[in-house]
């Protein structure tokens, strides 16, 4: 049996990554956000584009983790939380 590749996938030439940010989306106190992404540019674009321009400055400051080959196939938003007060 052949088993037939999705094109778009083979265009890829990173493997998926998850970026742990922390001391980002501030409400009082700093929250966190899980995103899957090829690369901190494209983590950086799934941040923006969820979170606006009110909290581009965050991911510029955020402390950041990366673990790499996490088993996912499709780069997004996986979770987050605001900070509280």
């Amino acid at each position: 049996m052949i088993k037939k590749s999705n094109p778009l996938q083979s265009l890829s030439t990173e493997i998926m990554k998850l970026y742990i940010l922390k001391e980002v989306l501030f409400d009082y106190t700093p929250g966190m956000c899980l995103i899957a992404a090829e690369n901190m540019n494209q983590c950086r674009e799934l941040f923006v584009e969820e979170f606006g321009k009110y909290h581009a400055e965050e991911f510029n400051n955020a402390k950041v983790t990366i673990i790499e080959s996490v088993g996912l196939d499709e780069a997004g938003i996986v979770e987050y939380v605001y900070g509280g007060g």
